[in-house]
């Protein structure tokens, strides 16, 4: 077995894909077909070295692919890298129209994901997950239109958006365009995991940044990964599992906006009414959880009332959009002609790109997620004994509704939930019975409880929801048992007192 010069070796990426995607480390993969020692698994991988027939027959059979779907077919290359070549830059890339907003509350973030990309001592895999409109795109569009980053990676950027259902080979096609490779040699590329190793080859050493846009499911982006040793990758998706997969501890959330982060960019939308109607927007600001594709929504609607300066309705506006319903409405204008908040060209409103995340959940997790709105959202957090009890579920479908990226647990294993998966979950169904179990689960735990003050003060943001619950709803009887429990110690006074009157 021959083995080529690491410089002169072209890397077997489908087969490093196949193992990958089993979960199987080098290791697992030679004790499965019998290969004496793991490094021989590397050396095909890396190119190096081929495998012989009899190994090549067992690593057909085990995966279940032919041999060109595993890359162990010996072909004369059909594209070489060309020298000299001027850098590519994906036109399928975001455009930042005239006007737009300056990216707001992410100076940090990029700086950090920046210093990842440049330093050579850090992984080439940078995940980011984050909300539905929490603006990872926007993030990865600054960051590839950046001349910091345009710099460093000389060759170029390309770009895909892939979304839930992906058309790869598309992507791929227009990759090849892009990297040279003519209609007439395409043509022989019938099957994606030909424009695989195409690519790769047709990559060669050029220093690339390749971003992977809204990606959904690991294996879209496995098959994407078709740079050399000097290339990086950046993707965005909304699934942490996803990100965490990819990218392992460069995988990085990112959060919303802080309050004044939120004043900052609903500034630069509607400064006047900001100042003359401090409170009103403050509580808007509030009501968005500081996602910014919720607070950009709700400025550019603003906006357009000002002009027709009429108080009235201004007002008007600002009252609606206190209401969860009227804010779900809300469409968001386009950016760019390849806007991801869009299908076919027709915008979509917050309630409809939060609800693609739907797909994700079976009809259990789905229940559960409506009934987990009845907790009150971010900053306050809940138990799991509470969110099993109020949304009568199991462990497994909270730990899918995690997975999902709709719920999140945090560091003291309490969960929690953003004001706009709140908001959206009350639209999509009744919380009659929800509601109710968390006043009987309230009232169950204040019973148990009620001489251990840490404990009760814990929970004090579900205690107070659950009062306020049963003081506007049919349940007096149990108001007035848990009020009194509570009347003893200092959980609150002043807040049960608003709820009575």
């Amino acid at each position: 077995m021959p083995v080529k010069k690491a410089t002169e070796a072209l890397p077997n990426i489908l087969l490093r894909k196949a193992r990958q995607e089993r979960g199987w480390s080098q290791k697992d993969l030679a004790d499965l077909i019998g290969v004496p020692q793991p490094f021989m698994i590397s050396r095909w991988e890396n190119g190096t070295a081929y495998p012989g027939p009899g190994y090549r027959a067992k690593l057909s059979s085990i995966f279940g692919k032919p041999y060109e779907e595993l890359g162990l077919l010996k072909s004369t290359p059909l594209l070489m890298p060309v020298k000299d070549q001027t850098p590519i830059i994906d036109p399928a890339i975001p455009t930042r129209q005239p006007g737009a907003l300056a990216l707001t509350g992410r100076a940090r973030l990029l700086g950090q994901v920046k210093q990842h990309l440049l330093s050579r001592k850090n992984s080439r895999f940078i995940g980011i997950n984050g909300l539905p409109g929490a603006g990872k795109t926007a993030l990865a569009m600054e960051l590839s239109t950046t001349a910091e980053i345009q710099d460093y990676f000389q060759d170029g950027v390309l770009w895909a958006t892939l979304g839930p259902q992906p058309d790869l080979c598309m992507h791929l096609r227009r990759w090849g365009h892009l990297l040279g490779l003519s209609a007439l040699e395409a043509t022989s590329f019938k099957h994606c995991h030909a424009w695989i190793q195409e690519l790769h080859q047709a990559i060669g050493s050029r220093r690339m940044l390749l971003v992977l846009d809204d990606v959904w499911n690991i294996e879209d982006a496995l098959a994407c990964m078709v740079g050399g040793p000097y290339c990086a990758y950046l993707l965005t998706t909304r699934i942490p599992e996803v990100a965490t997969r990819f990218a392992g501890e460069y995988a990085l959330q990112l959060p919303e906006l802080t309050l004044d982060e939120g004043i900052q960019l609903l500034r630069q939308i509607i400064p006047t009414l900001v100042e003359k109607e401090w409170d009103a927007v403050y509580q808007l600001i509030q009501a968005a959880g500081g996602l910014p594709l919720t607070l950009t929504a709700m400025g550019n609607y603003l906006l357009v009332q000002i002009r027709h300066r009429q108080q009235r309705r201004i007002q008007n506006a600002l009252k609606q959009l206190q209401q969860p319903k009227e804010r779900m409405r809300l469409v968001q204008p386009a950016t760019s002609n390849r806007n991801p908040n869009s299908i076919a060209g027709i915008q979509l409103s917050i309630q409809e790109i939060i609800g693609i995340s739907e797909t994700l959940l079976d009809e259990a997790s789905r229940q559960a997620l409506y009934a987990l709105s009845v907790f009150p959202a971010k900053p306050a957090t809940f138990s799991e004994e509470a969110a099993l009890a109020v949304a009568a579920t199991s462990r497994d479908t909270l730990d899918r509704l995690v997975d999902s990226g709709l719920i999140e647990c945090n560091e003291n294993d309490r969960y929690q939930l953003h004001q706009s998966i709140v908001d959206y979950a009350q639209t999509q169904s009744t919380t009659t019975q929800a509601e109710r179990r968390l006043i009987i689960y309230v009232l169950n735990y204040v019973r148990r409880h009620q001489q251990e003050e840490p404990l009760l003060e814990q929970e004090n943001s579900i205690i107070l929801a659950a009062l306020k619950i049963a003081s506007q709803r049919e349940y007096q009887a149990e108001f007035v048992e848990c009020a009194y429990s509570l009347a003893s110690i200092e959980l609150g006074n002043k807040d049960l007192l608003s709820l009575r009157r």
